[in-house]
């Protein structure tokens, strides 16, 4: 199962940590989306409440795919699934209240 998603999170490297867009989710692996190129061979990825470390096994410019050092538990799927519509629609107001200058 793969959760189309579309949602922040963070990549931590060695390098760093940033902000980056996690597209899409399986129980091996992740699509990531970079704010800020790089190199990277592996790192930790953090969303919602949960966190997994990974390997970078492809990698096209800001977009890199990630594969799991351990499969994650299905239940995290799952509530990242039922989570993920409001995390959106709460970056989306966000982004319109900065957009409108109503912080």
């Amino acid at each position: 199962m793969r959760l189309q998603l579309g949602i922040s999170a963070r990549f931590e490297t060695l390098d760093g940590r940033q902000r980056v867009r996690l597209m899409d989710l399986s129980q091996g692996g992740a699509h990531l989306v970079l704010s800020e190129n790089g190199e990277f061979r592996e790192g930790m990825l953090t969303w919602l409440r949960f966190e997994t470390f990974g390997t970078v096994v492809w990698h096209e410019g800001p977009r890199i795919g990630l594969e799991f050092d351990k499969l994650l538990p299905l239940v995290v799927l799952v509530e990242t699934r039922l989570r993920a519509p409001s995390v959106v629609r709460d970056e989306e107001e966000q982004l319109a209240r900065e957009w409108i200058g109503d912080e």
